[in-house]
């Protein structure tokens, strides 16, 4: 059995070498199964991010383990791998770093590495964690995990949802973005790997230029904790207005193409 620890990233922390500066904000992306850093969704991330932070970005790869088909034996390996990426969290604290000036981004079985790691490295210590489509399978039966508050893992967590087959059921971040068909299924899905849970981080890097706007639940959407009110251009993605006070659970269109945004109801907007 490969070394966990040891495989998944390298032990490289003269974070200065790389000519990262402890001053600066700093970004943390966590790939999902079957990814690598070299995911194409990853690689338009880090650019979009690039575009609108200062400071370095850091991608954790733990490829050697997610490329294997054996997804299940993946979340056997959870915790180990969890942990590297804790341990990796206080060498990013030692440099220097501000963690109120930090900001993490988490993809599918990437998701829940992003709340594990967080929660252990110290609750609500990052300012901002937005993840897609943390992975149902393997967690969502799993009271360990499910007994996890994510909230825990930042000041504020946004999640965003778009399938009901591998994404998971439960609605318990800080904000809860239900996208496209109650944030079940996508118009736009296609072959693997943009199926309507592999879209999710796409859309994501599409609300970086496209608003995504908050609507009013058109389609009855089961919801147990619906957002009462939001302002005016209150939308989904990176640039969401996390100095708002809106908690619970959104609406936000998908058309059947790309940038994949309907804004067609958005004008019906809750204002808070």
């Amino acid at each position: 059995e490969q070394n966990v620890t040891s495989n998944v990233v390298s032990d490289f922390t003269d974070f200065e070498a790389l000519g990262c500066n402890s001053s600066d904000p700093f970004a943390v992306i966590v790939h999902g199964w079957k990814e690598s850093c070299q995911t194409e969704w990853l690689i338009d991330m880090i650019g979009n991010l690039s575009n609108v932070r200062t400071g370095c970005i850091y991608c954790m790869n733990y490829n050697n383990f997610s490329r294997h088909d054996d997804y299940f034996g993946l979340v056997r390996q959870f915790l180990p791998i969890s942990e590297v990426l804790v341990e990796k969290l206080r060498q990013l604290e030692d440099f220097g770093y501000d963690f109120d000036e930090g900001y993490m981004f988490g993809f599918s079985y990437g998701a829940h590495l992003a709340f594990d790691s967080l929660r252990r490295f110290g609750p609500g210590k990052l300012a901002t964690l937005d993840v897609c489509e943390p992975a149902g399978p393997g967690f969502d039966g799993e009271q360990k995990y499910r007994e996890k508050d994510p909230r825990e893992a930042a000041k504020n967590v946004q999640c965003i949802h778009t399938s009901d087959n591998y994404g998971t059921h439960e609605r318990n971040c800080h904000q809860n973005w239900n996208m496209g068909r109650c944030g079940k299924s996508q118009d736009a899905a296609g072959p693997y790997p943009k199926g309507s849970h592999g879209l999710c981080p796409y859309i994501f890097n599409s609300a970086f230029k496209h608003d995504f706007l908050a609507m009013p639940n058109k389609q009855g959407c089961e919801t147990k904790r619906l957002a009462p009110a939001w302002p005016k251009g209150f939308r989904m993605g990176y640039f969401m207005d996390r100095k708002s006070d809106v908690i619970g659970d959104l609406f936000a269109a998908t058309a059947r193409e790309y940038p994949y945004f309907d804004n067609t109801f958005a004008n019906e907007v809750n204002e808070v």
